[in-house]
């Protein structure tokens, strides 16, 4: 099957870039254990790392547990670490996605069941990419990016200062942004420089990003003088234009970004670009699945 690919979770510490797939609720079918979030409120501890970049301890069922996953809105479907199949003993099917204008080969397949927390996803459809860049980049082993087609089966709260994972109900404190089960995906309406923009809401990411390829014209930009280039998780040079946006409106809030990019000839017909929930100083993020909405919280 083919997908889309969004730009995601651009590591420009380590100059590593992470892309992923993206398919819509009516391209996947998911089962769920369902449960009482009064009675199963549960809290998983996170690991994060660069100050951003959150990991927690999930299983695929009773094969594999206690293994590593990355904890990212900004994915959907979910991606499993191609390392893994083999010991699994699963097929795979070829699944090229969608990158900055370009296709990438790419696997797919229907994952038995993966659970983070209280939630329990069987028959899954997943991508399969090869994750070594990244355990490399982090020092650790990584099983799995888990995206909003696992995460939103349960209400959450995931909070930087107490580097937890809270499932059950959540307050319905902070600037609202709507999930779409359809794309599934988070896209927040978001002010620029006065030019309105749709922004993926991505955990994956410390950085607010722009796709070039969206506004040909980026005279609007306060764009500086220096650029560099990021690699993604395929091995792809990627250019990355600096910005200083000023004004950033979210949610009648504004805040402001020295250190915005601008990815030249990117393109998505979703979004404009990611909003990275660290990089404007937020210190958690809850989702209410009642409402399929999440908030960011500073």
């Amino acid at each position: 099957m083919s997908t889309k690919a969004k730009i995601a979770s651009l590591l420009l510490l380590t100059g590593a870039l992470i892309s992923s797939g993206r398919a819509g609720a009516g391209n996947r079918r998911v089962n769920e254990r369902t449960y009482d979030e009064s009675v199963q409120r549960q809290i998983v501890p996170l690991k994060i790392y660069r100050d951003f970049l959150l990991v927690a301890k999930g299983q695929f069922g009773t094969a594999l547990e206690d293994q590593n996953f990355i904890i990212d809105t900004g994915t959907a479907p979910s991606i499993i670490n191609a390392s893994l199949m083999a010991r699994l003993g699963l097929a795979t099917v070829p699944s090229p996605s969608r990158a900055m204008g370009k296709t990438i080969p790419g696997q797919a397949l229907t994952f038995p069941e993966i659970e983070l927390g209280p939630i329990c996803a069987v028959s899954l459809h997943v991508q399969v990419q090869d994750l070594s860049r990244i355990e490399r980049d982090l020092g650790i082993p990584i099983a799995a990016i888990i995206g909003l087609d696992v995460l939103s089966k349960s209400s959450f709260r995931l909070d930087y200062d107490k580097r937890e994972m809270e499932f059950g109900s959540v307050s319905h404190t902070g600037i609202p942004v709507h999930f779409d089960p359809r794309t599934g995906i988070a896209v927040a309406e978001v002010r620029v420089e006065g030019k309105e923009t749709r922004f993926l809401l991505d955990t994956g990411t410390d950085r607010v990003v722009l796709f070039g390829g969206n506004f040909p014209d980026a005279g609007w930009l306060n764009l500086q003088n220096t650029s560099q280039t990021g690699t993604n998780q395929v091995s792809q040079e990627v250019d990355l234009q600096l910005f200083s946006a000023a004004d950033i409106i979210i949610g009648g809030q504004r805040f402001s970004d020295e250190r915005a990019y601008l990815v030249p000839g990117s393109t998505d017909s979703l979004f404009d670009g990611l909003l990275g929930v660290r990089a404007l100083g937020f210190r958690g993020l809850s989702y209410d699945q009642a409402s399929e909405t999440f908030y960011l919280q500073k």
